[in-house]
């Protein structure tokens, strides 16, 4: 075997030798950059990542349903039509109907399936595998179907109105609505919403019946979690109830939306646009009668609303009521924002800044009084 002073070639070191190349000499030729996804080469970067972007882009699939994207954890709980599914940027889907194998479907056949479910859970898989050259692009959804028939929830309703509206709230009144026959089945989650607004009530007014040991504040976790499931039913008890739960925790993010308990309509609207003439009271019906609870303090709220937007002049005797009411140490810090917005959106609707503007120094960084408490402060102080 040939050498070269005291190096032995190895038969690496002749492959080497046999396959190396003299660099060419000449001049650097201009960088290409070809496209990994078809034939097309571009001299400017710039111009390839246009191309790329512009004929190659493989987006995030998704689906919308009552023109919304599900969570990964989703629950549907009132029926859905094929108008009210969309799905964009999907080759195909992939499911598994409650532990079944995978199933491949088009978009087609998964949105008339999802229409179809009541009672299941779905795990769903879009993929988007429109680029060949490329990896897929999937995103994941967990469904659950808890969709109860019309009339299994009016037996839930009919339930509710003789156990927690006909009777005193009580932990056993909750016990026994829960337990009873016509709250079990598919209209169980609409049930459990319920029964969280009454235990969430009965946590909150604390009566001295009750030995309670849970902590005063967890009754805004009850509410919102009440909230949650009933704000998902088309039925007028759960709207009703939906509102009057936003109204208690401070949230007029709906404050458009009327319920028909012209009460709480116009204490929303009172809240919401001070300035509104649309708060007018109705002619009051005998004939009305009691559909569901409401926590003290949501009532005397409701009741203040009532008193001081049917006044035709302010007085010192309304600025002491409601200073009394926002000082009370038995209501809810919530009830205190709002005492003292109803006393400020009051005060100024009848003309009486000054005694707005007491009130008006309290809330005007508070959310959601600051939309407009801040604008009258400001009004107030020049």
């Amino acid at each position: 075997m040939p050498t070269f002073g005291w190096i032995r070639e190895g038969d690496q070191d002749a492959f080497y030798e046999g396959t190396e190349r003299t660099p060419d000499p000449s001049l650097a030729k201009e960088p290409s950059y070809s496209c990994p996804f078809c034939s097309s080469v571009f001299s400017r970067q710039s111009e390839f990542n246009e191309h790329v972007y512009a004929k190659h882009r493989v987006e995030r699939p998704f689906i919308l349903l009552h023109g919304q994207e599900p969570s990964a954890h989703a629950v549907l709980r009132s029926p859905i039509s094929l108008s009210e599914i969309a799905v964009a940027n999907a080759s195909h889907a992939k499911v598994r109907l409650d532990g079944a194998l995978p199933q491949k479907l088009s978009t087609d056949t998964l949105k008339e399936m999802i229409s179809k479910t009541s009672q299941a859970e779905l795990k769903l898989e879009l993929i988007n595998a429109t680029e060949q050259r490329a990896a897929p692009v999937v995103t994941h959804y967990g469904i659950s179907f808890r969709i109860a028939e019309k009339a299994e929830l009016k037996r839930v309703e009919e339930a509710f109105w003789e156990i927690l509206v006909s009777e005193a709230i009580t932990r056993n009144s909750i016990g026994s609505f829960l337990a009873d026959k016509r709250t079990q089945g598919p209209g169980r989650e609409y049930a459990s919403g319920l029964a969280d607004y009454c235990l969430g009530i009965l946590i909150k007014e604390r009566p001295d019946d009750e030995s309670l040991t849970t902590p005063f504040s967890r009754y805004r976790e009850l509410y919102g979690r009440a909230l949650d499931i009933l704000q998902d039913f088309p039925r007028p008890l759960a709207r009703l109830i939906a509102s009057i739960i936003r109204f208690s925790l401070n949230n007029f993010d709906n404050g458009g939306e009327h319920t028909g308990y012209w009460e709480l309509d116009l204490a929303i609207e009172l809240l919401s646009n001070p300035s509104s003439a649309r708060l007018a009271r109705p002619h009051e019906s005998a004939t009305r009668r009691p559909v569901c609870p409401i926590d003290h303090g949501t009532g005397r709220m409701l009741e203040l609303s009532k008193h001081l937007t049917a006044q035709l002049r302010w007085s010192p005797i309304l600025d002491d009521e409601c200073r009394t009411l926002a000082q009370s140490d038995l209501l809810d810090v919530t009830d205190h924002q709002k005492a003292l917005a109803i006393w400020a959106a009051s005060a100024w609707r009848l003309g009486s800044s000054d005694s707005a503007l007491e009130p008006l120094t309290q809330i005007a960084e508070i959310y959601p009084f600051s939309r407009w408490a801040s604008k009258y402060l400001e009004q107030v102080s020049t």
